[in-house]
C-alpha cells in the first residue's frame, strides 16, 4: 500500500479531460499529475521509471451520464426535473442537460458541487483499487459558494468549449487553481495585493485562443486550455457588461519565408493564415466592434497597432490572458510593462504545455513586471467598480 498526499483537483481534471496522444500519469512519490504531450505522434511514456507512475485511464463517458441521472433524483422542481430527464435522450445529452440549468443558478451551483463529489468518489475508488491510500481529503465547494455569495454574474459557457473533449468535463469556475501547484502560494513572496487595476482605465487582452492551441484537433493542443477557455469566457462576458474593452490576438503567418524570421528557424511548423487552426475558438469569437490584432511574433506589440489602439482608448491597465503563458502572454506582458502600461496577468487564465513553465512565468511576471491575479479577483473588481466609458 502506497501512502500519498494527493493533488485532487488536477487528478480529477486528468480523468475528465484527456486526449489519446496526451496521456496523464500520477506520480506515486509526489502525488502530482504529469500530462505528456506528443510531438512525434507516438503515445508518450511516463516521465520516469514506469513503477513510479500510474497511468490515468480517462473516466468513461457513461459515468458522466450516470452522474446526471443521479443528480436528477435530487431535483424537486417538477418542470426542471422533467426537462433534465428529457435532455438525457439521444446524442448531445450533456449539452442539453446543462442548457436546462441556465435559468436555475442556485441549482446549477448544486450541480457543480454534485458532479465534483461524484468525480472525487470515482477517483478515490480508483486509488483504492490501485493500492494507494490518500492522506488528504478532496477540496469542498467553498469556491462556488463564495462566488454565489458575492452575487457575481455567472454567464453560461457555450458548449463549444465545454465539450471540446469527448468525455464529460469537470466544471472549473472561480479562482480554482489551473494546475496542481498552488500558484498563489508560488508567487506569494512577490505579490503586491495593494495593486488593483482600474476598470475605467483597463482593457482585457485575450492572447491567441486559436484552434491550434485550444481545440483538441489542433496540432499544438494544450490540455490546460480547456478550463482556461471557460474562465476567460466568463471574464470576457463580465468585461463586456462593465464596459471594459476586450481585444483579441491571432498569431498567424502568411508566408513563413518572408514573415517567419526567427520563429520559422526555431519551430518546425507555423500557424498559417487561412487555415482552420488559425481561427479563434468559437466560444471566444469577438463581438461587433471588438478588435482583433493579427501578429507573427510572440509579442502582440511587435509590428501591430496594439499600442496605438490602447492609447486611443485611454487604457493604462492591461489585463493579459490566453496562451501560451511563457511565450506570447509573458512576452506581451513584458512589452506592455516596457511601454509603461500597468500589467495584470491572469494566473488561472493562461495556459502552457506544463506546470513548470506556467509557474515559472507567473513568478517572473509577479517579481518584475506586473500583478498576477485570478479571474475571480478580476471579476470581483469589475463587478464592484465597473464603469462604462
Amino acid at each position: 500500500m502506497v501512502e500519498l498526499e494527493l493533488d485532487w483537483e488536477t487528478l480529477a481534471v486528468a480523468f475528465e479531460n484527456q486526449l489519446p496522444n496526451s496521456p496523464s500519469y500520477l506520480d506515486l512519490k509526489t502525488g502530482k499529475v504529469h500530462t505528456q504531450n506528443s510531438v512525434t505522434g507516438e503515445v508518450p511514456q511516463p516521465p520516469g521509471p514506469a513503477e513510479g507512475f500510474l497511468y490515468i485511464q480517462p473516466r468513461p463517458s457513461r459515468e458522466g451520464y450516470r452522474t446526471m441521472q443521479r443528480f436528477i433524483e435530487t431535483v424537486t422542481e417538477p418542470r426542471l426535473k422533467e426537462g433534465l430527464s428529457a435532455a438525457l435522450v439521444g446524442k448531445g445529452a450533456f449539452r442539453r442537460f446543462k442548457d436546462q440549468l441556465l435559468d436555475y443558478p442556485e441549482i446549477r451551483q448544486q450541480w457543480f458541487a454534485f458532479k465534483d463529489a461524484e468525480v472525487y468518489t470515482y477517483v478515490r475508488d480508483w486509488l483504492t483499487h490501485e493500492g494507494v491510500e490518500v492522506t488528504n481529503e478532496p477540496p469542498d465547494s467553498t469556491v462556488k459558494e463564495r462566488i454565489s455569495s458575492a452575487q457575481l454574474p455567472v454567464p453560461a459557457l457555450p458548449e463549444q468549449c465545454r465539450e471540446m473533449c469527448p468525455a464529460s468535463s469537470i466544471e472549473l469556475s472561480g479562482d480554482r487553481p489551473l494546475v496542481g501547484c498552488d500558484w498563489k502560494a508560488a508567487i506569494a513572496e512577490y505579490d503586491r495585493p495593494e495593486v488593483v487595476f482600474r476598470p475605467n482605465k483597463a482593457a482585457l487582452l485575450v492572447v491567441d485562443m486559436q484552434n491550434v492551441f485550444a481545440s483538441p484537433e489542433g496540432s499544438t493542443f494544450l490540455p490546460m486550455s480547456v478550463p482556461v477557455c471557460e474562465r476567460i469566457f466568463e471574464l470576457v462576458q463580465t468585461c463586456r457588461q462593465s464596459g471594459v474593452p476586450v481585444i483579441f490576438t491571432r498569431h498567424v503567418h502568411v508566408n513563413p519565408h518572408t514573415d517567419g524570421g526567427a520563429m520559422a528557424r526555431w519551430w518546425s511548423s507555423l500557424v498559417l493564415e487561412g487555415t482552420e487552426e488559425a481561427e479563434l475558438v468559437d466560444v471566444l469569437r469577438p463581438q461587433a466592434g471588438e478588435r482583433v490584432i493579427v501578429k507573427c511574433r510572440y509579442s502582440a506589440f511587435v509590428g501591430t497597432s496594439l499600442e496605438m489602439i490602447l492609447r486611443s482608448l485611454n487604457v493604462e491597465d492591461l489585463i493579459v490572458g490566453g496562451v501560451m503563458t511563457n511565450l506570447c502572454c509573458e512576452t506581451t506582458a513584458r512589452d506592455a510593462f516596457n511601454r509603461d502600461f500597468n500589467v495584470f496577468f491572469l494566473g488561472d487564465g493562461t495556459a502552457s504545455v506544463n506546470e513548470e513553465l506556467h509557474i515559472s512565468s507567473l513568478k517572473n511576471i509577479s517579481y518584475g513586471f506586473g500583478r498576477v491575479l485570478s479571474i475571480f479577483e478580476a471579476q470581483q473588481i469589475l463587478h464592484g467598480q465597473g464603469l462604462h466609458r
